[in-house]
């Protein structure tokens, strides 16, 4: 479903309040229907990311809520690249993602939304890791799973071994669904950044968690295709027209092949296997990344 394009040059600057005082209303909640909440909700994020009120956020996590609950995963999808669009062409901020980053239960969803956030806010006094540390601080306060998983996960998929910091220990704020879930998600690439985390990861875990993070980390080789790679990201990422596309620049730092990093984290490998007595679990591990168990 194609959005109306929101043009902040002519319409005022209050021009959704009736509806957002409308909502307040549970009957008027109730009363939109099924087929026409994504295109509310879509007006009252843009709305909400240029004037970030309490009364449109209520109005629009009401929409929201309904959102989750009545439409599918693929509508909720569509609905956050259409709204990371507009907030890449400058119709508004990234602050219409707040929705999604508070009440989304798909962590794939969720993951979309965060990248948005992460590549797409602004530098603060010259920080380009100011979307990534927002998402960071979030993390602490997200009580949904699918968000938490989601959260964490952008901050993987950006691949940028410069977020070490902010991942370091982060797998302590996801209870064992969010894990589940996180663990879950399709990969693009086979980053430094994700093949470390996870050891460190398995390094601290519970032996209820441990065997799915070696089945991550033996998927993690697959996944790349034969390579690792260490990347760093333009950040923020470019916007508006001339940017084109999704304005993403990622460039590559070094690249190893899986056995080449195998052969490095083997030795680290080895020893966590005898700590945690998991030597089995290891072994799909050993295996893929093509080093002797």
């Amino acid at each position: 479903m194609k959005r109306p394009r929101s043009d902040r040059r002519t319409l005022p600057a209050d021009y959704l309040q009736p509806l957002v005082r409308a909502l307040a209303d549970p009957s008027t909640l109730a009363a939109v229907r099924r087929e026409e909440l994504e295109a509310v909700a879509f007006q009252l994020a843009l709305y909400f990311g240029v004037r970030r009120d309490p009364e449109t956020a209520s109005a629009l996590g009401g929409v929201y809520d309904r959102l989750v609950e009545e439409r599918a995963v693929d509508d909720r999808g569509a609905f956050v690249d259409e709204l990371s669009a507009a907030v890449r062409g400058g119709a508004t901020t990234v602050l219409a993602l707040l929705p999604v980053l508070q009440r989304e239960r798909d962590a794939g969803v969720a993951r979309a939304a965060a990248s948005a956030f992460a590549t797409l806010m602004p530098a603060e006094g010259g920080d380009p890791l100011a979307g990534p540390r927002a998402l960071r601080a979030l993390l602490d306060h997200a009580e949904p799973e699918g968000v938490r998983a989601g959260l964490v996960g952008a901050l993987l998929a950006l691949g940028d071994r410069r977020l070490e910091p902010l991942l370091d220990g982060a797998w302590r704020s996801l209870p064992a669904a969010a894990a589940s879930a996180l663990l879950a998600l399709p990969r693009t690439w086979a980053s430094l950044l994700e093949a470390e985390w996870l050891l460190h990861w398995m390094e601290d875990a519970e032996p209820s968690t441990f065997a799915a993070l070696a089945v991550s980390l033996a998927n993690l080789a697959a996944d790349g295709g034969g390579r690792v790679l260490e990347l760093e990201r333009e950040l923020p990422s470019p916007r508006g027209p001339a940017a084109g596309g999704r304005g993403d620049a990622v460039t590559i730092l070094r690249e190893w092949s899986t056995r080449q990093l195998g052969e490095r984290l083997a030795p680290r490998w080895h020893d966590l296997a005898r700590r945690a007595g998991a030597p089995g679990a290891m072994a799909a591990v050993f295996e893929a990344w093509g080093v002797r168990g």
